[in-house]
């Protein structure tokens, strides 16, 4: 399927992939993010603290990394539906090795889920370019986009509640039938959508690097993949630690905790939906990036300072901010990456990016526990995201404003 056909630059013809790459999402988000749900119950069988959890999700997103990059590669050879298919496989076995229950099925767990979430924003990428208007960008990529705090909500709201009626093993083996259930549902796509692959493409160690370079030579996308290594790495760690932060500090229970962990997601979701509708139509991509950055730095320096002190009410309201804003910069992210990268080069493009942001969350979260667990606390760890994203926000403004 070519850039060019007319099915191609259609709205009608982009729903089908835009639900297809959606459930993907939602199926990856699901099953990453369930670990940082169950983590308070799951962490004494596995025989490790609970806040092991920023370094095991360092780990998951360290060895996506790799996978990230070669799925511009991947794509083109085998076809973007295929390789969606086999990020749901990988992840039904991560979640399989989570639950037998011991550190080193853990620590492979881990990396099993990194590399089988590592390929999803590329490959979404990849295809939504191709069947997305222009004009529709945004909004399609943050509709996409969307999809990766509702399956947080989603474990959110659905893994309290079978870990009380049964337990955690079952609760995570769920998401993982989920995950084989859509790589099952997305297979009548793949005729059209994979039409484009290329079987002679050649995949060589150099295509690692490829994206990088790519990347790095345009100063826009320089601009756009480091400051994504920041902003992921927030929005991860935000969702990394939000319930043992609350349980720990808060002393709410886990439900508790988790319905303030879903109220965050939910204001992800519709974030990323209003802020893709608004980028482009009424201002510009670069500025709804640059206030969303504002906003997050802003909010983490908020929960640093003030939010120990508060009740439940304000929390949710907190909660759902910084859902709002940490998360919801992804669908405009990916299709200013659309809108910089070289001609032919969209999947390579968004592969570098990927390097980026998965680098960041592999930093970030780990920095986040480090600082947790050698006694600065969780206020000095919400701090440093402000820092951070402060750092992101003037960055962003600098580089890409009037330059769309």
């Amino acid at each position: 399927m070519s850039e060019s056909s007319a099915e191609a630059v259609t709205v009608r013809g982009a729903v089908a992939p835009l639900f297809a790459t959606s459930g993907v999402q939602i199926a990856a988000s699901l099953t990453m993010f369930g670990v940082a749900v169950v983590a308070p119950v799951a962490a004494p069988d596995i025989g490790v603290d609970a806040t092991l959890i920023g370094p095991f999700t360092a780990i998951a997103y360290g060895s996506g990394v790799v996978g990230g990059l070669l799925t511009g590669a991947f794509c083109d050879r085998f076809g973007a539906i295929r390789v969606g298919q086999l990020t749901m496989v990988l992840a039904f076995f991560g979640v399989v090795l989570l639950t037998l229950s011991n550190p080193i099925a853990a620590l492979f767990s881990a990396i099993v889920l990194g590399i089988s979430y590592g390929p999803v924003n590329p490959f979404s990428t990849h295809i939504l370019a191709r069947v997305v208007p222009e004009t529709s960008r945004p909004l399609f990529l943050s509709i996409k986009q969307s999809a990766q705090p509702a399956g947080t909500a989603i474990a959110g709201l659905l893994l309290p509640f079978l870990v009380a009626l049964y337990d955690w093993r079952l609760a995570m083996l769920a998401t993982g039938v989920i995950a084989l259930a859509i790589a099952f549902a997305i297979q009548p796509l793949r005729s059209r959508i994979d039409a484009d692959r290329d079987p002679a493409r050649t995949i060589r160690g150099g295509s690692v690097l490829e994206p990088i370079g790519v990347v790095w030579r345009e100063p826009r996308l320089r601009c756009l993949a480091l400051s994504g290594f920041i902003l992921s790495g927030t929005q991860v760690s935000l969702a990394s630690f939000f319930v043992v932060y609350l349980t720990e500090t808060q002393e709410f229970s886990l439900a508790t905790a988790g319905v303030l962990f879903t109220i965050m997601q939910i204001g992800g979701v519709l974030g990323r939906t209003v802020w893709g509708g608004i980028a482009d139509r009424i201002v510009s991509a670069n500025l709804m990036m640059t206030a969303l950055c504002a906003g997050t730095s802003i909010l983490c320096a908020v929960t640093a300072l003030y939010a120990g002190q508060w009740s439940y009410i304000p929390l949710a309201i907190l909660s759902f901010w910084l859902g709002a804003t940490s998360h919801g910069w992804n669908g405009i992210y990916f299709s200013e990456i659309i809108k910089f990268a070289p001609s032919g080069a969209v999947g390579v493009a968004a592969s570098g990016a990927q390097f980026a942001t998965l680098s960041g969350v592999a930093f970030w979260p780990m920095m986040f526990g480090l600082i947790v667990a050698t006694g600065g606390g969780y206020s000095a760890a919400f701090l440093m995201h402000a820092a951070a994203t402060a750092v992101a926000t003037f960055y962003i403004h600098a580089v890409l404003r009037d330059r769309n």
